[in-house]
């Protein structure tokens, strides 16, 4: 609550920071930072927050900000019932921001325990960091930026982390946001890929000697071990770190990239998906959800995601290609030519309507026009534009049935090292190259684990060996504890198989020969543990029995009550009465 804009930097930095702080309590499902923002200076109900975020819990405040006083308010309320369990206000001096960010962390982490039940909370969720307060703040002023991404508002972030490390050359944090930055834009196709990540090295590398525990650290260096390096094995390695230091949205999106790069793409929707959990306005997360149903052909269902990501971010530079394709390859092709000529700079340095709309005259057969934009497309080979224009040559030159010429720009684009080469594996336009030897051998190249052209696993059809059942029963277990499956009412034995990226087939064999039990017993198994947990707690006690039935995952009041008296020996009321008795 301030006038000065500097004072929303602070703020914002101070709220990140204990977003982050409590998503470092395993136990928690925390939002992230996106979808938490959203709702800033906005007038929404308890009801609207709890559908459009999926939480039970949420935490509200303000922040006053003056020369040498900072009144914090918090408080904390229940989403479901909208009532307020506690508030609570901090008089603190701002110079004290460090200590501020963890007492309010770990406030807010014992009154959730006080709330839902046990969790466990280390002694310190924020650490200090060994920088001056106006350091600091002008840290978060660089933060602020880098997360409005975009490119103006990258550059400027860039600068103010340059000007930080010049006068605090020890703060790792400055070089990590420099080096993600960089990336970003490279990634984005903001500036050629190559430069991006070139200018982004130095700054990793010194980011790394001073600190290499930062999630942000392990995230980058994943990042750069795919579409720098094309190691996937490493890429993965790095993600995981990542992961165990703090589950974060943009950890599943990555995994889920590097999935989608595999050819995995059941899996990699798995993780899309729980990055929307974590993030559901998060303008990236919706826009690959949208852009691995484009990948699949299902461009009805691929063509709101791009919209939503759009209306999230006007500026984020993929959707308006994705758009403009689901468009084309829904045969509404003059719509699609509208809407690319439309489009009015998708960023500075994109070629998204050239592209667009060479695509759409391909496909029209209109070769005069199409050829002039080729043309045109072909002068940027020279130009930092390079990946960019050969990723529209080779969709243009397929679209056209001019495959060797296809896979000319394709070996061209692999011998100067695009990351684009690492999409081409899975873009549907490329169906008709995809088994050609000239494609298939630049793709295992580039793509070692290549799902698509690796030999298929061949699995038992009789009967599982002691040690796989051991095996991928434990994986199945800890895939239930982890992502609790169970509680999705349209679960099917196919989800399970796509977790374990296993047959159906294998899958139905597990459940029979490692559990006893077929797929219909072994998860409602689960929503009857879950419903035994949930119908004892003090907070569902104005609950019917059915609605904590229908939370644990079960959607029919007969399967319910069957389930639970074969597994139970008596009925959910007989059960509740006992146990609360006691």
């Amino acid at each position: 609550m301030s006038n000065s804009i500097d004072n929303e930097y602070f703020c914002d930095g101070l709220t990140e920071e204990i977003i982050n702080a409590l998503a470092k309590v395993k136990e928690l499902s925390v939002t992230s930072r996106t979808s938490s923002f959203y709702f800033k200076n906005k007038k929404v109900t308890s009801k609207e927050i709890r559908e459009q975020l999926g939480v039970s819990v949420f935490i509200e405040g303000s922040i006053r900000v003056s020369k040498d006083t900072m009144r914090i308010t918090v408080q904390m309320i229940d989403a479901l019932n909208d009532f307020h369990f506690w508030s609570e206000t901090f008089d603190r001096n701002p110079e004290d921001v460090f200590a501020i960010q963890d007492e309010v962390s770990l406030f807010i982490a014992e009154k959730l325990r006080e709330h839902i039940g046990h969790i466990e909370i280390e002694d310190k969720l924020v650490e200090p960091i060994d920088v001056p307060i106006h350091i600091y703040r002008e840290y978060l002023k660089g933060r602020y930026y880098l997360m409005k991404m975009g490119y103006e508002n990258t550059v400027k972030a860039i600068s103010i982390f340059e000007s930080i490390i010049q006068k605090a050359p020890n703060f790792p944090n400055a070089y990590i946001d420099i080096n993600h930055g960089y990336t970003y834009m490279g990634a984005m196709g903001l500036m050629p890929a190559f430069e991006g990540f070139q200018k982004a090295q130095p700054f990793l590398k010194k980011g790394l000697e001073l600190n290499p525990n930062l999630y942000r650290t392990q995230l980058n260096l994943s990042w750069i071990e795919c579409w720098q390096n094309w190691n996937l094995k490493k890429a993965y390695l790095h993600a995981n770190k990542a992961l165990e230091i703090q589950p974060a949205d943009e950890i599943y999106l990555t995994i889920s990239n590097y999935l989608t790069v595999e050819g995995k793409l059941n899996s990699a929707h798995n993780y899309i998906d729980k990055a929307i959990e974590l993030d559901p306005f998060s303008p990236m997360n919706i826009h690959y959800k949208g852009f691995l149903l484009y990948l699949q052909e299902d461009y009805n269902e691929a063509l709101p995601y791009f919209q939503k990501a759009l209306a999230l971010n006007p500026i984020l530079p993929f959707p308006p290609l994705y758009i403009g394709e689901c468009l084309l390859f829904s045969d509404k092709n003059q719509e699609a030519l509208n809407y690319y000529k439309g489009l009015n700079g998708v960023s500075i340095n994109d070629l998204t309507q050239l592209g667009g709309i060479t695509m759409c005259y391909a496909k029209m057969g209109d070769i005069e026009k199409c050829n002039e934009k080729i043309r045109e497309l072909e002068s940027y080979l020279t130009s930092e534009k390079m990946d960019k224009a050969f990723n529209f040559l080779i969709l243009v030159n397929v679209l056209l049935e001019n495959y060797d010429k296809a896979l000319e720009c394709i070996e061209k684009a692999f011998e100067n090292h695009l990351p684009l080469i690492l999409l081409l594996n899975t873009e549907p336009i490329l169906k008709p190259i995809r088994n050609l030897e000239r494609f298939k051998k630049l793709m295992v190249q580039a793509i070692p684990d290549n799902n698509n052209y690796k030999s298929q696993k061949k699995y038992k059809q009789i009967l599982l060996s002691d040690d796989e059942i051991e095996t991928h029963g434990s994986a199945l277990k800890k895939i239930m504890k982890e992502h609790k499956l169970y509680l999705n009412p349209d679960v099917s034995l196919k989800d399970l198989a796509s977790y374990l990226e296993l047959p159906t087939n294998y899958v139905s064999q597990l459940l029979s020969l490692g559990f006893q039990k077929n797929f219909s017993e072994f998860i409602n198994t689960y929503r009857v543990e879950e419903f035994k947990q949930r119908v004892i707690l003090e907070e569902n006690k104005g609950l019917t029995i059915m609605a904590v039935a229908y939370d644990s995952g079960f959607n029919s009041k007969t399967v319910f009550n069957t389930f639970f008296k074969k597994i139970e020996g008596t009925t959910p009321n007989s059960y509740l009465r006992m146990n609360r008795r006691n």
